[in-house]
């Protein structure tokens, strides 16, 4: 990755955070640009775009602590802004629309299988517990990846379009948020439990299945 384009952006979200008003203008007419791009492929209509930009605004631009500040470089920060606006979007998608399910779908997806229903009480809980705290560990944009795919339905195609790159970029990005998922999961359950490796490894093959990355 351009390490001098991440310093620019690492640069630019400092002065994003103190209010810069060319830092801003740099904001608007760039990454506001592209975002807006993005958000028009949910396919709503002018005023639904207006709406999540101007959260976005609010979200990381206003407030004596910015949430811009919270920007690490450890992407590009267009990229980072975009995560944002897509969560802000799915969020209003999901307040009008009761067929929607919320994120705690994608919690359930860890403890509604045949074998975990096998378990015991004490390791049923260890398990959700493991796989609550392996998603939380993820990162905002695995999560974001994971919850569109599996909780909000959206194929493998519509996600490559909506982030405007090719279809096997998105398969490997929502196959790497899965298989993350899945490893943190594992090591945190193992360590609360005594149980075979057998037992264990049946229990994640019942994960995995719920888990599967479409293509």
């Amino acid at each position: 990755m351009d390490r001098e384009a991440l310093s620019r952006d690492l640069a630019l979200a400092a002065a994003l955070a103190r209010g810069d008003a060319a830092a801003v203008a740099t904001f608007e007419d760039v990454i506001v640009h592209d975002i807006r791009g993005a958000l028009v492929r949910f396919g709503r209509d002018t005023d639904f775009v207006e709406e999540v930009l101007q959260r976005v605004r609010v979200k990381l631009l206003v407030g004596d602590a910015p949430r811009i500040a919270e920007y690490r470089g450890h992407g590009r920060l267009a990229a980072w802004v975009q995560i944002v606006a897509i969560r802000e979007g799915l969020m209003m998608i999901r307040a009008t629309s009761r067929e929607v399910p919320g994120d705690g779908e994608l919690l359930r997806l860890g403890v509604t299988e045949p074998a975990l229903a096998r378990s015991s009480r004490v390791h049923k809980e260890a398990f959700t517990a493991a796989f609550h705290r392996a998603l939380a560990e993820l990162p905002e944009r695995e999560r974001t990846y994971l919850r569109m795919c599996f909780v909000e339905g959206l194929g493998t195609e519509e996600f490559a379009r909506l982030f405007r790159v090719h279809r096997v970029t998105a398969f490997r990005w929502l196959r790497d948020a899965r298989e993350a998922l899945l490893a943190t999961t594992r090591r945190h359950f193992l360590a609360a439990v005594d149980l075979p490796a057998s037992q264990v490894s049946s229990l994640m093959r019942s994960l995995a299945g719920s888990l599967s990355v479409p293509w």
